[in-house]
């Protein structure tokens, strides 16, 4: 059993890859949705092949995100105020830009509809963010998969895990046609497939990936075979007009290409050396924020908005120096402004709470406990 030191210090290591992980979410954001991407069927310029590179070693985030909710979530229990605090958090990024831009004038009229307006203020229902309404479907079912998982034996486990990635993940990245079940990810199921996989790295180990040298030669040579795929299909597509539909594959959650790069990403950092006690205060203190940023940069206004904030969608053209300045400034100036908009955030609730909480105490006549919030 891991000693109580060795446990916060690899957490410590968890933390800085949740922070990496939102970096390259964002990178994912700027590049694809400023169609910084080209078709690699053509001649494909410097800054192309810049974004291709960039895209690839960024597409494990997601899935380094499910991994860490089964990592951290397999040893704890159901908590309804955790519940509320993910919904009030995605609430307040939804509504405060919905008035913001209906203030500023730039929510037009004719997109108030019912529909659109539901995507506000039901957000898990409408999946505005789909891995907000996966996560709260975890969140949901928690105590049945932790006593689920805690009732099989490791052999077990790993039989379900097995299965699971046959069905979501190996068939699809195999077959030439896109399957009709293939939702690419962007579901429960493959989020439920990879907290398994989590969890069972929890509880018994990493026993395929022992090393932090091995986890990046995984991610490595995952990212290469990625981006390799990508080219050769494209050039197929050129020649014979077939399996554009293919293109790009390899760039779904739950291609084995890219579950394969989050596992070594994750058996990198676990495995890494602590941080020092400095560095780590720092990924302490700005770690819970990480989450701010993604539900700013994707609530329905700002999700297609803020790259031209970066003049990105016109970078393409610029020298290769000033393309990676401005591909990288804009990816760190949005990182941290989640950041520092989820301090905030996290400011306000903090206010609301404590004076709902001391009205309540006051109102039942408890005193206050001075060892509380």
């Amino acid at each position: 059993m891991m000693s109580v030191q060795t446990e916060r210090k690899r957490n410590v290591n968890m933390d800085f890859l949740r922070i990496i992980a939102m970096v390259m979410v964002t990178m994912l954001h700027a590049l694809a949705k400023s169609d910084l991407l080209p078709f690699m069927g053509r001649e494909v310029s410097a800054n192309g092949w810049i974004a291709w590179v960039l895209e690839v070693l960024s597409i494990a985030a997601v899935n380094i995100f499910m991994l860490i909710s089964g990592y951290f979530l397999i040893i704890s229990k159901f908590k309804v105020s955790r519940l509320l605090e993910i919904v009030f958090q995605t609430m307040f990024y939804l509504i405060g830009t919905f008035i913001l831009f209906w203030i500023l004038g730039k929510f037009p009229a004719e997109d108030m509809t019912i529909y659109n307006l539901l995507h506000y203020f039901l957000p898990v229902h409408m999946a505005t963010y789909w891995f907000i309404s996966a996560y709260i479907i975890i969140l949901l079912l928690l105590p049945l998969i932790v006593n689920g998982v805690y009732s099989m034996s490791e052999k077990q486990l790993q039989g379900v895990i097995l299965w699971m990635l046959l069905f979501t993940c190996v068939i699809k990245s195999v077959l030439p046609v896109r399957l009709e079940m293939d939702d690419k990810g962007y579901s429960f199921l493959w989020y439920l497939t990879l907290f398994l996989v989590g969890s069972y790295i929890r509880l018994y180990g990493f026993k395929i990936v022992k090393t932090a040298a091995k986890g990046w030669i995984v991610f490595g040579v995952s990212s290469f075979l990625i981006l390799a795929e990508i080219f050769v299909l494209s050039q197929i597509n050129v020649r014979t007009d077939r399996l554009k539909e293919m293109i790009t594959v390899s760039l779904d959650y739950n291609h084995i290409l890219v579950f394969c790069s989050a596992l070594g990403i994750f058996a990198a950092f676990m495995h890494a050396k602590p941080l020092g006690e400095k560095f780590g205060r720092v990924v302490c203190l700005l770690s819970p924020y990480c989450l701010g940023v993604y539900l700013f940069q994707e609530s329905p206004v700002v999700r297609y908005l803020w790259q031209d904030w970066f003049g990105l969608r016109e970078s393409m053209g610029n020298p290769v120096p000033i393309f990676v300045l401005r591909v990288f400034g804009s990816v760190i100036t949005m990182f941290v402004l989640g950041i520092c908009l989820d301090m905030i955030r996290t400011g306000l609730y903090r206010i609301i709470t404590h004076l709902v909480y001391r009205r309540k105490k006051q109102h039942v006549g408890v005193e206050c406990d001075s060892s509380g919030l």
